[in-house]
C-alpha cells in the first residue's frame, strides 16, 4: 500500500489492514514517499507504526521536502525499482493524479499485477471538462482492477469514470475512533487536568475547529459569522472559538479578530498535536468544519469519535456521510456567513442534553468508519482485483 506520508490516520487503518492480512497468513508492505512532516506535522507517529513500512525518499537523505502538489518524479523513478525486488501481488495506489500513483500503475500494468485505486475524490471538487473526464478515465481509472473509497459521493465520481460499481468498495477515510473516544472521555471526567495539560485551553464553553488555515478552510468567513453569533447572543452569553491550525491565512485571520475586537473570545493556539488534540475535544461543546470545500475532511471523524455535536460546510464529503442534519448536528452553506451564524446560534440555544444526545450519535454514525472497516473494504478489494485481473 503506498501512501504520500503515513501519519495518524494512516497508521490506524494499516495497522488494521496488517491485522487482517495476518489472520489470512499474507504479508502488509507499507511504501511512504517522504516522512518529513513539514506539510502535514502530524507530532511523533512513530510509536503508531507496527508494520513494515519502507520510506522512499528519508528526511535524513534529503535536504528538502518534495511537496505533495510538485510534479516531483525523484520519487516516482526510485518507485520501479523497489516494487521489482518486493514483487507485490497486488498493489494499492492513491488516486490517479500523482507521478507516483501513475509510476505504480504503470508497473503493475507491465507486470500484469492487479492494482486498487484508493481515492476520496467526488465531482463537485472543482469544475470538471468533458475531454479531461474522458483522458483520465482511458490512461487511468479504467486500468485499475478494484478501488477503495471513502463514501458514497466518491464512488459515484469512480462509476462516472468508467470502474464499474462492483469493484468499488467504502471504509477509506477512517480514523482510529477509539482514542479520541477514550482521550476526550478522560478530558471530560478530569478537566482541571486536561486544562493542566493544554494550559491554552480556554475557560469559558468553546466551539472547536481544527484545521489548516488555507482559504479554502474559511476560517474567514467562519469568523465573521462568529461575531454576527456573539453579538445576537450577547457577549456574556456567548462561547469562545478556538481554532488549532497553522497556515498562510493565519496573519488575516488573526487581523480580522483584533479588527472584530475579538481577542478575549477567539483563541489560536496554533497546530496541536495528535497526543494533545484529545484534551481541546473533549473539552469542547461543538465542533465546526467551515471548509468551502473538502474532498472528506477526517477531522469530522475525530470529531464525531469524540462525542461532538458537529456544524459542517454542506461541501465537505464526510458531512455527506457522519452528519444527520438535525441528529447529530447541523449543515450550513459555507458561501453564506448568515446560515453559519444560524448554525451557531441554533446549537448554542439547544439545551445541554439534546448536544450530548447529538454527540452520541454522531459516535454511533463514526463507529461504521473504523480502521476495521478499513480492513474490511481493502481485503473485498482485494479479491475483486484478482479476478477481474
Amino acid at each position: 500500500m503506498i501512501f504520500y506520508n503515513i501519519g495518524g490516520y494512516h497508521a490506524a487503518r494499516l495497522r488494521a489492514a496488517y491485522a487482517a492480512c495476518q489472520q489470512k497468513d499474507w504479508k502488509l508492505s507499507a511504501i511512504q514517499i517522504t516522512d518529513n512532516t513539514q506539510e502535514h506535522p502530524w507530532g511523533d507517529v512513530e510509536q503508531e507504526i507496527t508494520f513494515p513500512l519502507k520510506t522512499l525518499l528519508p528526511i535524513a537523505t534529503t535536504s528538502s521536502s518534495i511537496p505533495r502538489n510538485q510534479e516531483s518524479t525523484v520519487p516516482a523513478s526510485l518507485l520501479p525499482s523497489y516494487l521489482d525486488t518486493l514483487q507485490p501481488d497486488i498493489l494499492a495506489i492513491p488516486g490517479w493524479g500523482f507521478p507516483i500513483s501513475r509510476a505504480a500503475l504503470a508497473w503493475c500494468q507491465k507486470h500484469n499485477v492487479p492494482s486498487i485505486v484508493m481515492s476520496e475524490s467526488k465531482w463537485d471538487d472543482e469544475k470538471r471538462q468533458w475531454w479531461k473526464e474522458q483522458l483520465k478515465s482511458w490512461l487511468y481509472v479504467k486500468k485499475y482492477n478494484a478501488a477503495l473509497v471513502g463514501g458514497k459521493l466518491h464512488r459515484d465520481y469512480l462509476i462516472k469514470l468508467g470502474l464499474p460499481y462492483e469493484r468499488i468498495f467504502l471504509g477509506y477515510d477512517a480514523v482510529d475512533n477509539d482514542y479520541f473516544t477514550q482521550r476526550a472521555e478522560i478530558a471530560r471526567l478530569d478537566p482541571v487536568q486536561a486544562r493542566h495539560r493544554q494550559t491554552k485551553i480556554p475557560a469559558k464553553p468553546y466551539f472547536i475547529v481544527v484545521t489548516r488555515l488555507i482559504k479554502r478552510k474559511n476560517v474567514f468567513r467562519l469568523v465573521e459569522a462568529f461575531a454576527a453569533y456573539r453579538q445576537q447572543i450577547g457577549h456574556e452569553q456567548a462561547w469562545d472559538l478556538v481554532i488549532c491550525g497553522s497556515g498562510e491565512e493565519e496573519s488575516s485571520i488573526h487581523n480580522l479578530i483584533v479588527e472584530q475586537k475579538l481577542s478575549d473570545c477567539v483563541h489560536l493556539p496554533g497546530f496541536i498535536t495528535y497526543q494533545a488534540i484529545g484534551d481541546w475535544y473533549g473539552l469542547a461543546n461543538a465542533f465546526v468544519h467551515p471548509a468551502l470545500q473538502e474532498q472528506w475532511g477526517l477531522v469530522l471523524n475525530e470529531a464525531c469519535a469524540a462525542g461532538l455535536p458537529v456544524l459542517c460546510s454542506r461541501t465537505v464529503g464526510a458531512g455527506y456521510e457522519l452528519v444527520e442534519n438535525g441528529k447529530n448536528g447541523l449543515l450550513f452553506d459555507p458561501q453564506s456567513g448568515k446560515d453559519m451564524t444560524r448554525a451557531l446560534l441554533t446549537i448554542h440555544q439547544m439545551d445541554s442534553d439534546s448536544r450530548s444526545k447529538m454527540g452520541y450519535f454522531s459516535q454511533k454514525i463514526v463507529e461504521n468508519y473504523a480502521p476495521k472497516k478499513f480492513a474490511e473494504g481493502l481485503l473485498k478489494a482485494v479479491d475483486i482485483a484478482i479476478i477481474s485481473r
